[in-house]
Order: C-alpha cells, then sequence, then structure tokens
C-alpha cells in the first residue's frame, strides 16, 4: 500500500510501537500530534507529522487527505482530571470528529483502540461501583465507532487489556511503573484484592494485534488483544524470579486502599494532582481475566509469555537513560 497510514497517539506508549512496526513494514506513516517533539527519537525524517489534535477540528481534514487507513490509539487515559470534561472531549467528541471526518475523506478503515474495560463482562453495574470517566467515556465513544461501522463505514475496535513494556512510564505504563517500583524500593505496596485475576499484554504485542486488525479484522468487529491471565501477587513474584530481586511486599486493606484514594481525590480538589480515585481502587477487585483465543483464530494475533515480556522489561528498566522515563 502506497497511500499513508494515519496515526493518532503516536507519542504514547502503544503508538511507538504501532509507528515502528508500520514503518518496518515499509509502510507510510503520518502521526497526529499535540507535541511532535513527545515522539519518539530517531522518528524525525521517517514519517510526515500533522502538528495538532482531535480537538481542533479544522486540522482533521490535512491530517487525513490521502490516508488509507486511520489507526486511533489517542485517549484520555488517566485515573483523574483537574477538568472533568477532558475524558468526554477526547474520548466521545474527538472520535466523532475523527469518524465525520473520515467519511468525508474517504478513508478505507479505522481502527479504534478502546479498552477491555468497556466489555460487557467488566461494565461496572452499579452497585459494587461506578464507571471510572475514563470508562464511561470509552465506552460512549467506541459506541459511535459502533454506530459507524453499522452505517456502512469501515471500522474496527480493538480491546487491549493491561499493557506493559519499556516506553513512557506515564499513568498508561503503569504495570511497569509498578514493576520499576518494586526493582528500586525496599518496600512495595499491593492491594488485598483476594487474587483476582487480570490480564497482561506487552505493548509491542497490541501494536502488533492492531496492525493486524487493520489488515485481517472484519467491518464492525471487536477483538480482544491481550496476553496471559495473572493475579497482581503472582505478577510480582515473577519480578522477583525474573530479577533476583525480593523485596517486602506489604498488603494493603481494602478500607485502607479506599482512604488513601479519597485522600488524594480530596488533594486534587485541592490543587494538587490525584493519582487515584475510590472508584478505580474499586475496579482492582474486580476478576478481569480474558480469553484471547478468538482473536488469535480470527487475525493471527500472536502474544509472548509473561516471562519473557517481563524479562525484557526488567532489563530495559535497568539500563535506561534518564530521558526514558
Amino acid at each position: 500500500m502506497n497511500a499513508p497510514v494515519l496515526v493518532t497517539g503516536a507519542t504514547g506508549l502503544i503508538g511507538r510501537y504501532v509507528v515502528e512496526q508500520l514503518l518496518a513494514a515499509g509502510r507510510p506513516v503520518r502521526v497526529l500530534a499535540r507535541a511532535p517533539e513527545r515522539l519518539a527519537p530517531g522518528l524525525i525524517g521517517r514519517i510526515s507529522i500533522v502538528k495538532g489534535d482531535l480537538t481542533n477540528a479544522p486540522i482533521l481534514a490535512p491530517a487525513l487527505a490521502g490516508v488509507d487507513t486511520v489507526l486511533h490509539l489517542a485517549a484520555c487515559a488517566r485515573a483523574w482530571s483537574r477538568d472533568p470534561d477532558e475524558f468526554a472531549a477526547v474520548n466521545i467528541r474527538a472520535v466523532e470528529r475523527l469518524l465525520d471526518a473520515a467519511a468525508a475523506a474517504r478513508v478505507r478503515r479505522v481502527v479504534h483502540v478502546s479498552t477491555v474495560l468497556t466489555l460487557p463482562q467488566f461494565r461496572p453495574d452499579g452497585a459494587a461501583r461506578a464507571a471510572t470517566p475514563y470508562e464511561a467515556t470509552k465506552l460512549l465513544g467506541e459506541r459511535l465507532v459502533d454506530a459507524y461501522a453499522a452505517s456502512g463505514g469501515d471500522a474496527v475496535v480493538v480491546h487491549p487489556t493491561r499493557v506493559y513494556g519499556p516506553g513512557p512510564l506515564n499513568d498508561a505504563n503503569g504495570v511497569t511503573r509498578l514493576v520499576a517500583l518494586y526493582l528500586d524500593s525496599p518496600v512495595v505496596f499491593r492491594l488485598e484484592d483476594g487474587d483476582v485475576l487480570a490480564n497482561y499484554v506487552h505493548a509491542a504485542d497490541v501494536a502488533a494485534g492492531i496492525l493486524l486488525a487493520a489488515d485481517r479484522g472484519r467491518p464492525g468487529a471487536h477483538y480482544v488483544l491481550g496476553g496471559e491471565n495473572r493475579s497482581l501477587r503472582a505478577l510480582l513474584e515473577l519480578v522477583a524470579q525474573l530479577s533476583g530481586v525480593r523485596r517486602r511486599v506489604v498488603v494493603v486493606s481494602r478500607p485502607a486502599a479506599l482512604a488513601a484514594a479519597h485522600a488524594a481525590l480530596f488533594w486534587g480538589r485541592l490543587g494538587g494532582t490525584a493519582f487515584i480515585t475510590p472508584d478505580w481502587i474499586r475496579s482492582y477487585f474486580d476478576d478481569q481475566r480474558v480469553d484471547v483465543r478468538a482473536s488469535c483464530l480470527a487475525l493471527g494475533y500472536r502474544y509472548r509469555n509473561l516471562d519473557e515480556g517481563l524479562g525484557e522489561t526488567i532489563t530495559w528498566l535497568r539500563h535506561r537513560l534518564p530521558a526514558a522515563s
């Protein structure tokens, strides 16, 4: 294919792998980036860059001109925002603008990157907890994509699970931040979560799955991009085995964790930054195991095992430059 692929969210954890894999496959790449200086080193000169973001509607026409495929990864994926409208602005309204612009530009296919948390089995029922702003807005944005596909547009939705791997140590890479904390701190805290399972996947494998969905996915279909199911306790034990480092792990009770989250939220309202919220804490008590066999069969999707992926991540953390964080 000679037409460019447009990538949003290229400065993020998964987006960096997507761009590198597209380039390795010889695909022309265009990125829409609010802060191009945050792109991975070495990309300048190898890709075309449109500076701007999805909240600026006029930038979309030039960004999409001549594009064959849109890979939409940009999202507001943090636990809390000082501006409560940021989640809706990025995860809903920007998606609507992008779909309208893609239809006008006659883009062949849109791949929308959602989250495993929007799958029906993981949606909060309102009794145990409320949906976080991230979950609620990602679901509404995803429904816009479903409507686009139902009306004749070619769109596919993918659902990454908990992603880890070398890359920016930000909110979207919380698993790697936890591994870094384990390696660097004498004491590590984890929730007393009853050993519920979650699914962990390397960012490079998610990126490969996104490209497979772009090339092989069925219009209107949803695909889970995950890896292995583990409890948090088992994950930390694996980190200890792979790294040769043994830390004291303190188990935090649910009431204590919720109290800390309420305090963080109060601090945010006073002008600080809330790193966690009570509803996010409650989400960690949900069993979030998934089965990715359907994606493997439909797309040819593959994922590395946790031993390999975490081993690579631990090596990177031990040798990373200060600028990598």
